[in-house]
């Protein structure tokens, strides 16, 4: 551990910056993980809840189903309800719940750019700190006016050790917004698998009839 710290102390002020991206993208991940973790879940059990309950024909079942749900999905599920209570056709109720399905997905996304930007920002303050360390180098070569390891070796140090800090944190940042991305990407995909089915058997249990054939069709089954 001291030896870290000396490290860290050796590599200048902008080790402290390359800190500071680490632990704001680890706490970024971290928020954003804890955030979406249970909406997989919670989509498929409420799915079979609401697929059982349409089935079965029983509206106020559902609407109690979908009253359940988190405050994410929530708006979701509410509008598929109440446009199938008014009526409305399979599309119609797909649109809605679709319309709010992209809403919570911008949010459920939020965050995944700003941490692609710390990983990109990191190897940068890394090779600024090796300009900074080099330039210490070169002014104490001048000020002392002679060559020697033991005149560039400070500031050659800097360098090295806060290169090597930004590729390290740079690498770590961008697996964590490797693995975030595609547990989004996947929980985005269940939210649209969610809304396709719910919209399906709301069409269901209202007896909604499926939209007019366009004119070719009627002509053809004619």
């Amino acid at each position: 551990m001291s030896e870290l710290i000396g490290l860290f102390e050796r590599g200048g002020p902008t080790m402290f910056a390359i800190a500071a991206i680490a632990v704001g993208a680890f706490a970024l991940f971290v928020e954003r993980w804890l955030a979406v973790r249970g909406l997989v879940p919670m989509a498929r059990r409420l799915g079979r809840r609401v697929r059982d309950a349409a089935a079965a024909g029983d509206m106020p079942t559902v609407l109690a189903r979908c009253s359940e749900a988190s405050h994410e999905l929530a708006p979701v599920l509410g509008r598929g309800v109440e446009t199938a209570m008014r009526g409305g056709d399979r599309g119609e109720i797909f649109a809605v719940m679709a319309r709010e399905a992209r809403r919570l997905s911008i949010r459920v996304r939020r965050g995944l750019g700003l941490l692609a930007t710390l990983g990109t920002m990191s190897p940068f303050l890394g090779l600024l700190g090796t300009v900074l360390g080099i330039m210490t180098a070169l002014k104490d070569l001048g000020e002392k006016g002679q060559a020697g390891y033991e005149v560039v070796a400070v500031g050659v140090a800097e360098a090295l050790i806060t290169t090597a800090a930004g590729i390290v944190v740079a690498v770590v940042v961008v697996l964590l917004h490797q693995t975030l991305k595609a547990h989004l990407a996947h929980v985005v995909l269940e939210l649209q698998l969610l809304v396709e089915e719910v919209a399906d058997h709301l069409a269901k249990a209202r007896g909604a009839t499926p939209a007019a054939p366009a004119e070719g069709e009627s002509h053809a089954a004619g």
